[in-house]
């Protein structure tokens, strides 16, 4: 469907995890075309997304642009560049994941006004898009239509990702189009909240630290005392993330080797 003039949102199949959470795939619609990220490359998938472009009626599809290369984001990419011919485009840390048309660096611009914002974090790579006369921006997992993002070491980074956050708050965004969930209509107040949320995490793992939780699994059970078994491993990853951070940062130090490593305030 039509979300705003001349951007649509492509259903990209459900996937049995994630559910209503979905990866979203978006079509810009102008002189050319282009998609943001390519969802799943089943057959499904795929035939809803090959469809809804040939809709349009004359239209060429002149670019996969790819936020991150994770599966649920790029898994359809050749299939579509085979059917449409449209180049494939990702940030060079990420071209190693798929054979890539053109790679790009942070302020390239697509001459279809589409503006590259490198937003490492989530994974080193991981790029957002910008439509600055619409105020529209593709966000891919760096802010997410509902729930937090992922930050898995060793390709997750949350300094990065806080400092990409920060760095977001410099663009006039109208509205936030995210790799999941719905579209985002107050992008300032949601790049706060996300921002304000991992600095708390952060002061939990610190006070876990000072009560003498010493180690990845305590300091999991003490932040999230009723969390299901199935989110176990992502809580892990955060938690690691932030002790990560807080050490390259001289605030805690470590014996041991990452979630298996006791830590201890400096």
């Amino acid at each position: 469907m039509e979300i705003a003039p001349g951007v649509h949102s492509i259903p990209a199949g459900i996937d049995a995890y994630m559910g209503f959470f979905a990866p979203k795939v978006y079509l810009v619609v102008g002189r050319e075309g282009a998609l943001i990220d390519s969802g799943y490359g089943d057959e499904g998938s795929f035939n809803s997304r090959i469809d809804y472009v040939k809709g349009f009626a004359g239209l060429r599809l002149a670019y996969i642009v790819i936020t991150h290369a994770h599966h649920d984001h790029i898994g359809g990419a050749a299939r579509l560049k085979e059917e449409t011919g449209a180049q494939i485009i990702l940030h060079s840390a990420e071209r190693a994941a798929i054979l890539a048309d053109r790679v790009v660096e942070d302020g390239d611009t697509l001459d279809i006004g589409l503006q590259v914002i490198h937003t490492p974090g989530h994974s080193p790579g991981h790029i957002c898009i910008y439509m600055k006369e619409e105020g529209i921006l593709f966000s891919g997992d760096q802010v997410l239509g509902m729930s937090t993002t992922a930050i898995r070491p060793p390709a997750g980074d949350m300094a990065q990702y806080i400092d990409s956050l920060r760095k977001l708050r410099n663009y006039d965004i109208g509205m936030i189009c995210p790799g999941h969930g719905p579209p985002i209509r107050e992008p300032k107040r949601k790049l706060e909240e996300l921002i304000q949320h991992r600095l708390e995490r952060e002061e939990q793992v610190i006070t876990g630290l000072r009560q003498g939780k010493a180690t990845v699994k305590e300091l999991v059970a003490e932040i999230y005392p009723e969390l299901g078994r199935h989110l176990y491993e992502a809580a892990k990853g955060q938690v690691l993330a932030h002790l990560i951070k807080l050490e390259r940062e001289g605030k805690v130090s470590s014996l041991g080797c990452e979630e298996d490593a006791c830590y201890t305030i400096i």
